[in-house]
């Protein structure tokens, strides 16, 4: 490599390298230089010695070569006793890591791969490998898949057979995946990765599929690695919502059982970031959440509230909210839109908007200052079907480091279903 000089010069990096001989291959590697064991700290660490006097030290439990300096400044430091083993260096370096990247993530392909037509290709092809003659192939990968296609029959109340055959058809008639195995069986996937279902689809697929294939059992499996808030339409249509926790489970069982193919790990890695980032409201500041924690947050509500969440879109860019009515004898619901809680009404059509709203807000701010809600007027207030009557910001309750205290944020938001004692009976 050439590197300019402030003077005008230039200088050199020189280092031997490997050259193919056949003049045809252009092939070129560089030669590193095999150190020279010098030092140990007990059994478990040892000092290399490079040329020009380079240090860096080799922790072998860990496999990780950590940062060369000058090798008396490692050995300042004490603790170092002389070298008494006979190791192989070349083999011992041959797949080592870097301290550097110790801690990095290596790149996944579904970091790039995020559509779901790109899903339902891994879906497909881990299917694949359920069929008996794949077992000599890969018998970790082969039980793994076996293992998928059995949850996915056993889910619906049949057990899975030796699958002999699998035929696999994407996007038939517009459903994700069809698979059709020892022509009995008609698994039909339908793949939401960040969307839900829409209108009658579901139905729709299951028509078309009993047309083609009348004489097969129907295995529906509505296939969801993000979250939503029910799935009461998925299972009306007859669909078993096959979520990412169940999926979990079958990766984590085929990489604890030996998988070791980069495309199966890549995909467990990808659903356990997001399993993470789901959980985060957890140990993430509130003011550094996003939507996913947003949306674990949410979940987690729905223990305790019988309420809906979900992406609201407004012209200033949209939310995660998640909203309920908290006493059948009050007009206005909640609607948390992320930290800011909102006291909404809907009006029919027979109602005097500004009227309703008007006498709505009075209302509600006289019981907030009676009961110590907290709710002040809207910044804005707005005409229409569906109004927002008095908001409260920050209604989340955080601990002194900025983390959600749980408890102190559902009891805050229980103080509004409690029925006042003068109203009892």
């Amino acid at each position: 490599m050439v590197h300019e000089m402030s003077d005008g010069g230039i200088k050199l990096d020189v280092h031997p390298i490997y050259e193919c001989q056949d003049v045809n291959c252009g092939y070129m590697k560089r030669l590193e230089p095999i150190p020279e064991i010098i030092a140990q700290q007990g059994d478990d660490r040892l000092l290399l010695l490079y040329p020009n006097d380079r240090g860096r030290i080799f922790d072998i439990g860990e496999n990780l070569i950590w940062p060369e300096t000058h090798y008396q400044s490692i050995l300042a430091r004490g603790y170092w006793d002389d070298y008494k083993g006979n190791h192989d260096v070349e083999m011992l370096l041959k797949n080592v890591r870097y301290s550097e990247a110790a801690h990095m993530e290596t790149p996944n392909l579904f970091d790039f791969a995020t559509s779901e037509l790109s899903q339902d290709a891994f879906l497909c092809w881990l299917m694949s490998w359920s069929k008996e003659t794949h077992r000599s192939l890969d018998r970790p990968l082969h039980e793994a898949a076996v293992d998928f296609v059995s949850m996915l029959f056993n889910v619906h109340g049949y057990p899975v057979p030796t699958i002999e055959r699998i035929e696999i058809i994407r996007q038939f008639q517009s459903l994700d995946i069809l698979a059709i195995v020892n022509g009995n069986y008609a698994i039909l996937i339908e793949d939401k990765t960040y969307t839900k279902n829409h209108s009658d689809q579901l139905c729709r697929y299951r028509k078309v599929v009993a047309k083609d294939y009348p004489d097969k059992v129907q295995l529906p499996i509505y296939y969801k690695i993000a979250d939503q808030s029910n799935y009461r339409s998925v299972k009306e249509a007859g669909y078993f919502p096959f979520t990412r926790d169940r999926m979990l489970k079958v990766l984590q069982r085929g990489r604890k059982n030996g998988v070791s193919h980069p495309i199966f790990l890549d995909y467990l890695k990808h659903l356990e970031r997001l399993e993470s980032n789901i959980h985060a409201y957890k140990s993430k500041p509130v003011m550094d959440w996003d939507g996913f924690t947003w949306q674990g947050f949410y979940i987690e509500l729905q223990k305790h509230f019988n309420g809906n969440w979900g992406y609201v879109s407004n012209p200033r860019g949209g939310f995660w909210g998640f909203w309920w009515k908290p006493r059948s004898d009050k007009n206005y619901y909640l609607q948390l839109e992320q930290r800011l809680l909102c006291v909404k009404i809907e009006a029919d059509k027979t109602q005097d908007l500004r009227e309703f709203r008007t006498t709505e807000m009075d209302n509600v701010l006289i019981e907030s200052e009676e009961r110590g809600l907290l709710l002040q007027k809207p910044t804005k207030l707005a005409t229409g079907k569906t109004m927002t009557i008095a908001q409260r910001p920050e209604y989340i309750q955080t601990k002194e480091n900025g983390l959600l205290d749980l408890d102190k944020t559902i009891a805050e938001l229980k103080k509004w279903e409690v029925v006042p004692s003068n109203q009892d009976n």
